[in-house]
């Protein structure tokens, strides 16, 4: 069975040539995905000698590592070449997740580590939310304008399936105050966070689509601060290569102390 073709690549390809590496947009992201995704590596207290990347952090995780940078859809390595595979807000633009799974698995070391962080769950629920009000209000239907999201319990689904061990996806939830919609589709575009679907057919976003989109974002989803409020689910995915005495999880009903007991 044939992997529908989803997501742009090339298109994807060329926004990521023209990101805007030294604005304050990118690093501001760069810098707060890349500390927590340290802040969980270092957990695992453990060195990690040899590191595949895919996605662009401006260099920051490779400080720590010493990462080789490759297209996260279409990488060839020998097996068990590294001992840890770090994905940084690209997995959610891939077309066949499952095979690129795959790949990683076959790529690391026994006892390897794969990590992804990427947006999803929630996500821009807020603007998702506005912009299918006035498109229902002016179109009298919704367009391809947002791309799909991954949720939490489907990402640790996708590890297992593809044979991790001891995988578990978990999510952050961020919420970040802006001035405006404006300037947060600003920022999108200039982090190339955009939409990359294949089908992109929709209406023109006009000055007074737009006003609408800003008018009733404002009125629905203020921050108390000031501004308005936007929603990040930042998604965690953790699966290990196999290896012999490797931790196991233990069965289910095996726990020896029922919750009861420890409340």
């Amino acid at each position: 069975m044939q992997t529908p073709v989803l997501f742009n690549r090339n298109l994807l390809k060329k926004r990521r040539q023209k990101l805007d590496i030294g604005s304050e947009a990118f690093s501001f992201l760069c810098q707060e995905v890349s500390g927590r995704l340290m802040d969980r590596l270092n957990a695992f207290k453990r060195n990690f000698d040899t590191c595949l990347q895919f996605g662009n952090d401006g260099g920051i995780l490779a400080k720590s590592f010493n990462c080789i940078i490759s297209d996260e859809e279409f990488f060839t390595c020998p097996p068990n070449s590294f001992d840890l595979i770090l994905s940084f807000l690209g997995l959610s633009t891939i077309n066949d997740i499952p095979g690129v799974l795959t790949q990683a698995l076959k790529a690391l070391r026994p006892d390897g580590l794969f990590m992804a962080v990427f947006a999803g769950g929630d996500s821009l629920y807020e603007l998702r939310s506005v912009f299918g009000q006035v498109e229902i209000e002016r179109y009298k239907g919704i367009s391809n304008r947002f791309m799909p999201m991954i949720s939490t319990k489907d990402a640790g689904y996708l590890l297992g399936h593809a044979g991790f061990a001891l995988p578990v996806s978990d999510m952050d939830r961020i919420i970040v105050r802006y001035a405006s919609v404006s300037k947060l589709l600003q920022d999108l575009k200039i982090t190339g966070n955009t939409n990359v679907l294949m089908d992109r057919s929709n209406p023109s976003l006009t000055k007074g689509f737009l006003k609408n989109v800003e008018n009733s974002y404002q009125k629905q989803f203020p921050h108390p601060d000031g501004g308005i409020q936007v929603t990040f689910d930042l998604i965690y995915m953790t699966g290990w290569s196999p290896a012999p005495n490797q931790q196991k999880p233990l069965k289910r009903g095996s726990a020896q102390q029922s919750l009861k007991d420890v409340l």
